[in-house]
């Protein structure tokens, strides 16, 4: 008669690494997919922040830890199981381990976010303590062959008085940061996943090259601004003057920071916000973003 042997969890190694590859992107969206090289050298590098759960010598069960600045009171968990074992104990032995992680590093709380598709390929999460947060969507442009005809709509923009241009000449121009002053307390933020606005605008990542405003008699009504990030670009900054607002001055702007970057070779403008922020959903529809089901963020304590 075979006995079945406990559950192990172990730091993961680079022989872990091509099974734990298949665990990770079967619980994630392609973007962030790894190979086990990548795994491989993420484990030499960060001992301890994965652990792999064994039973009966195999491999069932992979787990997560980042310790963030941006997040300074969280450790960021991930639970990546093989489907037969997400519902047997693996998940609580990989969070137990996890949590004795984050309290030893003196964090408090866990989180973990999980696109709403993904949910399925997840231990239920509310029965592990976790509790939702907030929800913000994910995707944006492909602009390998992405267009949008915003001619009649620069037309008009023309015949009201507004001029679009490059934003580059204007780096530090007073008026940008008084309009950036103006307008940042409406940006719609989700903590971490999307940060409160800063207090002044981007420059060490900011793609000022890339970059548009919206002018009427002399004033800056509107301003793009992109940043580098690791999906390429991300629409750091996207701001119009309440008094200018619903004329379509964001829609056009936009347009002409996604057919920039792509004449730049860029692949991705990476668009995510928050799914509270109506305003900014239409201009992404009316552009043809790609927007992705929501991405749900949970919490609970260490």
């Amino acid at each position: 008669m075979s006995v079945s042997l406990p559950l192990t969890v172990q730091p993961a190694t680079a022989a872990d690494a091509p099974l734990a590859a298949l665990l990770h992107n079967s619980t994630q969206e392609p973007h962030f997919h790894k190979a086990g090289g990548q795994l491989a050298a993420a484990f030499a590098r960060s001992p301890g922040a994965y652990v792999m759960a064994g039973r009966d010598g195999q491999p069932v069960g992979l787990g997560t830890s980042q310790l963030p600045d941006v997040h300074p009171a969280h450790a960021w968990v991930g639970l990546h199981l093989h489907p037969d074992h997400r519902e047997d104990g693996t998940a609580t032995a990989l969070l137990a381990h996890l949590a004795a992680q984050a309290r030893a590093a003196g964090r408090a709380r866990l989180w973990t976010s999980v696109r709403e598709d993904y949910l399925p390929t997840w231990p239920d999460l509310p029965a592990l303590g976790f509790r939702e947060v907030h929800r913000t969507f994910g995707g944006g442009f492909h602009l390998k062959g992405w267009s949008a005809d915003t001619s009649r709509l620069e037309a008009g923009l023309g015949a009201r008085g507004y001029t679009l241009e490059p934003a580059a000449p204007y780096q530090g121009d007073p008026r940008l940061t008084a309009l950036y002053t103006r307008t940042r307390a409406d940006q719609v933020s989700a903590p971490p996943t999307i940060p409160p606005a800063a207090h002044t605008l981007p420059e060490e990542d900011a793609l000022w090259d890339a970059a548009f405003l919206a002018r009427q008699a002399g004033e800056v009504v509107g301003l793009a601004l992109p940043e580098q990030s690791r999906l390429d670009a991300w629409n750091a900054v996207l701001m119009v003057h309440p008094e200018h607002r619903r004329w379509g001055i964001a829609t056009a702007l936009l347009a002409r920071v996604a057919r920039q970057l792509g004449e730049q070779g860029l692949g991705f403008l990476n668009a995510a916000g928050s799914a509270r922020d109506a305003a900014y959903l239409g201009v992404l529809r009316r552009l043809g973003a790609n927007i992705e089901p929501d991405w749900i963020a949970f919490e609970r304590e260490a």
